[in-house]
């Protein structure tokens, strides 16, 4: 139960429900040293619960509780040594009642528990005979039928013999009895010929056009710049007496292709600042979508106007902003490594340290160095840090902060791929339950890895991004066209590497005229 002396062991759903439990027996200054996943319950390893496991250090305000904490955790081990294999209810690994019926069980073969399926008669007859009455009997086999099934007995013929009957024809027939009846091809059973006047038969329809497929009849084929497959008239129509040359109608003409996304009246200035936003990153749907809106939507409204400024305008109409934090609270920056969120957490604590009116606190969540290198870029400002190993460790450390002051919390760097590392940080996340999350994106991703990383950390409660890395490239337009497109704001702006003066609040009206210089 507990490997080690100084330590407790504790088990639950959630870290929410053991943390209250912890605070009460080992007191509040009690630390999670280890965490790890585990399961209970369950039949035969299937439908059973997920739970944690957490190992506690006492905290030295505990005194004697601790020895009441430990007399428990050994009374729930002793409790589930005791607990039955299969609980009540629980469906026990034995035989099905069925087999245990069968006399002599154990002596039970295959051929017991699965008979063979009755024989079935083979052959042509058999496969029209499907579904229908059973046929006569077989010359040679009285009693039984094709099936070799008995069979009742024929009823006993009619004494006087009815001359206006039909002749019945066998029900079934095989294949030398058909050619033995119907020499020729050509000759049909009457007995199959409709009863219906002539009169009464509804005319054939007319087929349906044919849709012909067109032959490749060259490499580039596969591309589909080839004709356009023509429908074939059926030959009923073929037949239809010829309309003269001068009735004919005349041929439709061909459907016009759809128009593009820029209206043909964009002015040449208009399409030249699209161009420039897909130079600077921007997709080429979207940029050609602006410069629309700002020809058709903009121009009317401020006549005389220059294009240009009429795209930035409305390229800065589409940019979401993140409002500015206002107020105590915890925010936390999630993203990659390499991303920069390390750099923006000590900038924004700076920022607030050296001009805001708040007291601010630095928390380091699993850091690989331990905070160290946070530690080394808050000494100037004097800005509390504490470097925690989980989240519930950290929430106890700004339990009492998280209405004073600001609080900014750093994050391990994950890979958007990796589906453990995420899962392990939204289970820390949901313990420290920031006010808001901001995700780092550098401005030299590109457009694929932008929306794959968006697309994995969103579970974690993403509500905005910050822009990392901007004096390393002219592409900001990636970035900018991700907000868009995903509707995550935009909060900050990062630039080099310079602790003060390198965050700034982003600004839709000026990233439109970074886009178009």
């Amino acid at each position: 139960m507990t490997p080690d002396p100084e330590t407790f062991t504790y088990r639950g759903r959630s870290l929410e429900e053991l943390v209250p439990r912890i605070r009460q027996e080992l007191g509040d200054d009690a630390v999670i040293v280890a965490r790890r996943e585990t399961t209970s319950g369950g039949v035969g390893g299937f439908f059973a619960k997920r739970e944690i496991e957490v190992e506690v250090r006492p905290g030295e305000s505990a005194g004697p509780r601790v020895a009441a904490a430990f007399a428990q955790q050994l009374a729930e081990a002793h409790e589930r040594q005791q607990a039955p294999a299969y609980p009540e209810g629980a469906v026990r690994p034995a035989t099905s009642p069925e087999i245990d019926a069968l006399p002599g069980s154990a002596d039970v073969t295959v051929d017991d528990l699965f008979p063979a399926p009755p024989r079935q008669a083979q052959g042509l007859a058999a496969l029209f005979n499907a579904g229908m009455a059973p046929p006569p009997p077989v010359d040679g086999a009285e009693g039984h039928d094709a099936q070799g099934t008995e069979a009742p007995a024929p009823a006993p013929a009619s004494e006087e013999p009815q001359a206006d009957a039909a002749p019945r024809l066998p029900e079934v027939l095989d294949d030398d009895e058909y050619d033995e009846l119907y020499d020729d091809d050509e000759d049909e059973p009457e007995a199959f010929a409709p009863s219906v006047p002539d009169a009464e038969i509804a005319p054939e329809r007319e087929p349906e056009p044919v849709i012909a497929i067109e032959q490749s009849t060259g490499a580039f084929d596969y591309l589909g710049v080839g004709p356009t497959p023509a429908a074939v008239e059926p030959e009923a129509e073929a037949a239809a007496p010829a309309v003269e040359p001068e009735a004919q109608p005349e041929p439709a003409a061909a459907a016009p292709p759809a128009p593009s996304v820029v209206v043909a009246g964009l002015p040449p200035a208009a399409h030249a600042a699209a161009e420039r936003l897909v130079a600077r990153g921007l997709r080429s749907g979207l940029a050609d979508a602006i410069a629309e809106e700002a020809v058709t939507g903009l121009a009317p409204l401020l006549p005389g106007a220059d294009p240009k400024e009429l795209v930035i305008d409305a390229l800065a109409r589409r940019i979401p902003m993140h409002p500015l934090r206002r107020g105590p609270g915890v925010v936390g920056f999630v993203g990659p490594g390499g991303a920069g969120k390390t750099r923006c957490v000590a900038r924004l604590a700076a920022a607030h340290a050296r001009h805001g009116v708040l007291p601010v606190t630095v928390v380091a969540l699993r850091s690989p160095d331990g905070g160290a290198e946070l530690r080394r870029l808050l000494a100037p400002y004097g800005v509390a840090l504490h470097a925690v190993e989980s989240g519930a460790e950290g929430a106890a450390r700004i339990a009492g902060l998280r209405g004073e002051g600001l609080v900014i919390v750093d994050t391990p760097g994950v890979s958007p791929r990796s589906s453990g590392e995420l899962r392990a940080l939204g289970f820390e996340l949901d313990a420290l339950a920031p006010d808001e999350l901001h995700l780092a994106v550098p401005a030299t991703i590109g457009p694929a890895a932008a929306q794959e990383l968006v697309g994995g950390v969103r579970e974690l409660g993403v509500g905005a991004l910050v822009l990392t890395h901007t004096d390393e490239t002219e592409m900001l337009g990636t970035v900018v066209g991700l907000a868009i497109d995903s509707g995550l704001p935009l909060s900050y702006l990062a630039r080099g590497q310079a602790v003060e003066a390198g965050l700034h609040p982003a600004s839709a009206a000026e990233l439109a005229k970074d886009l178009l210089p």
